[in-house]
């Protein structure tokens, strides 16, 4: 399987992971984000048996895994600028 060829299924998994996830101004978001990393792991254990099958589901998945990797850098690192 050429990783290339699906890179345009991975952009889209991506994106629309992306725009699934909760948001941080939600007063829930600890239990939304555990509903999306729980959807988002059954996706990726579903997918992975079907590969040989249907390899655009799975990296499509892999897309949402990007998108969670993402969403977690970005909840993580912060950079503050302190005035004098």
């Amino acid at each position: 399987m050429e990783i290339s060829k699906y890179s345009y299924v991975i952009l889209v998994g991506f994106f629309v992971w992306l725009t699934i996830a909760p948001r941080n101004s939600s007063p829930r978001f600890g239990e939304l984000f555990l509903a999306y990393m729980v959807a988002l792991l059954f996706s990726l254990v579903a997918t992975s048996e079907i590969i040989m099958i249907k390899p655009v589901a799975f990296f499509f998945t892999v897309g949402g895994v990007l998108a969670f990797c993402y969403l977690v850098a970005r909840k993580t690192i912060r950079v503050t600028i302190k005035n004098k």
